[in-house]
C-alpha cells in the first residue's frame, strides 16, 4: 500500500531540477524584441484607427 504522505508531501529536491527546464523553455531576447515590435505595431494601428473614428464623430457633430 503506498504511503499517503508522499503523495501529498512535494519532493524537496524537485526545485533546483525544474530550473533548467524552465530556463530551456524561456525565449531568447531577439524572439521577445519580435514579438514586441509587432506588438508595438498592432498598437499603433489600433490608436490611428481610433483616431481616425474619433475624428470623423468630431466632424459630424
Amino acid at each position: 500500500m503506498p504511503d499517503p504522505d508522499r503523495d501529498t508531501v512535494p519532493d524537496r529536491d524537485s526545485g533546483p531540477r525544474d530550473r533548467p527546464a524552465l530556463l530551456a523553455a524561456t525565449p531568447d531576447a531577439e524572439a521577445v524584441s519580435d514579438w514586441l515590435r509587432t506588438l508595438a505595431a498592432l498598437a499603433g494601428l489600433l490608436g490611428l484607427l481610433l483616431t481616425l473614428i474619433a475624428v470623423e464623430l468630431l466632424v459630424r457633430l
